[in-house]
């Protein structure tokens, strides 16, 4: 049996060489390496635990001649039909019992085809071992030029924005929500990313979804020059709802070590600069959802002039290209997710400092005032809740605004600045 295992992984790998680790022994038997005198002796054995891509299927043992070499010609690339992004194991003895429970094998391997090449797409040289392996490999080489590199990580989820995504049939945005969200977070701490890895629920495994969800993640991921390196496709049948699913992601990135963000020069009379955001990007959609329940997805609301869907499924901006190349003039860099304006900017400052928001200072999006007159929402509690417009704040020295405003390739707001205080935000 554990030579089967070994001689099985080999064949869906398809390496030449493995080695066996037999462990809780206090030595090791070498009679049980090779027992057989002749290989060939192993056919009718390995015949039961050899996995087979779908579809195709091993010789007869009767055909194979005593004395020819074994072969796995039947693999002809081993690492592309390797089923390595479901979260069942394919060893049952009757696969239409594990299909009856709910749980479909086949579709995991078709979810996997569909998407491998979008996620190939990803890779630079730097990818070691990605999709088709049982973890990843991302050589860390480049870290050496750094004077002293630190790894930044961090993980997140889209929300119940996928339940909009799964009423609106609309998938692939929620791939550029999960990469954007996760980058925007170590953006915030000066690094850059590295590579990415995300994970898809549902209670039943719709292979089309999967991909259209994981084309979004590799797009976005590839707009950032981030590997997508893999991931895990878990069908869950009784822990999600009927036609639900769920998507998270985790990030790794680095920064040199002395350009950590935020820094420690942070003084009163600091500017705070807002980028613009592309919608409510990723929070605040179980209010959404309640307020705009009674209007179906393709309404053109007047306020809104296009479908409700979207503006609401509207992907999370990613802010790495305007901000990556311009950190030099920045002190320290807000991502307004949720908690808004009143529990973001008070994350990256010290205890004797506060902020002031000037709530005229930018074009508010009629979106934002329509979910405020229909759920009839205190302003406070809106700021508290939504980014209202502005989805990041960099706060700048005031002799360093106009340099970094220039230098943004968008429309920038001054939207508040730095106070002595408790780390409060007032809205003024």
């Amino acid at each position: 049996e554990e030579i089967g295992q070994v001689i099985t992984y080999l064949a869906a790998t398809g390496a030449q060489v493995g080695l066996l680790y037999n462990f809780g022994r206090i030595k090791l038997e070498f009679k049980r390496v090779l027992p057989p005198k002749r290989v060939q002796e192993w056919h009718k054995h390995l015949y039961r635990s050899i996995w087979t891509p779908p579809g195709m299927s091993l010789p007869p043992i009767e055909t194979i001649h005593p004395d020819a070499p074994i072969r796995f010609s039947v693999i002809s690339q081993p690492s592309e039909s390797a089923p390595i992004r479901l979260s069942v194991s394919p060893s049952v003895d009757d696969p239409s019992a594990y299909a009856s429970s709910g749980v479909s094998i086949d579709s995991g391997n078709r979810a996997v085809d569909l998407m491998r090449d979008t996620v190939r797409s990803t890779y630079g040289p730097e990818v070691l071992a990605g999709i088709g392996a049982f973890c990843v490999l991302f050589s860390a080489a480049a870290l050496k030029h750094m004077a002293d590199p630190v790894l930044v990580a961090s993980t997140d989820g889209v929300g119940t924005k996928v339940k909009l995504a799964a009423q609106a049939g609309r998938y692939e945005p929620i791939g550029h929500d999960i990469v954007n969200h996760c980058i925007n977070d170590i953006l915030v701490q000066g690094a850059r990313p590295l590579f990415f890895l995300d994970y898809i629920a549902s209670s039943k495994l719709d292979p089309e979804m999967v991909a259209a969800v994981v084309k979004g993640i590799a797009a976005a991921c590839r707009e950032a020059r981030c590997a997508l390196l893999g991931g895990e496709t878990a069908e869950m049948p009784g822990v999600y709802q009927p036609n639900e699913f769920d998507v998270a992601g985790a990030i790794v990135g680095v920064v040199d070590r002395a350009n950590i963000l935020p820094r420690s020069d942070l003084q009163p009379g600091d500017l705070l600069i807002g980028l613009c955001s592309s919608g409510p990007h990723t929070n605040g959609f179980s209010l959404i959802r309640k307020l705009f329940a009674d209007v179906p997805l393709d309404t053109v609301l007047p306020e809104l002039g296009i479908p409700l869907a979207d503006v609401l499924l509207a992907p999370h901006r990613l802010y790495l290209q305007s901000l990556i190349s311009n950190l030099k003039y920045v002190k320290a860099l807000a991502h307004l997710t949720g908690g808004g304006f009143l529990e973001n900017i008070p994350r990256v400052l010290p205890d004797n400092l506060g902020a002031v928001i000037q709530l005229d200072s930018w074009p508010m999006p009629p979106l934002f005032t329509l979910i405020q007159q229909r759920g009839n929402i205190a302003t406070e509690e809106m700021y508290r809740v939504f980014n209202m417009g502005i989805g990041m704040i960099a706060v700048v020295a005031p002799e360093h605004a106009a340099n970094f405003r220039s230098a943004i390739p968008e429309q920038t707001f001054i939207v508040g600045e730095l106070v002595r205080g408790d780390k409060r935000v007032i809205l003024k």
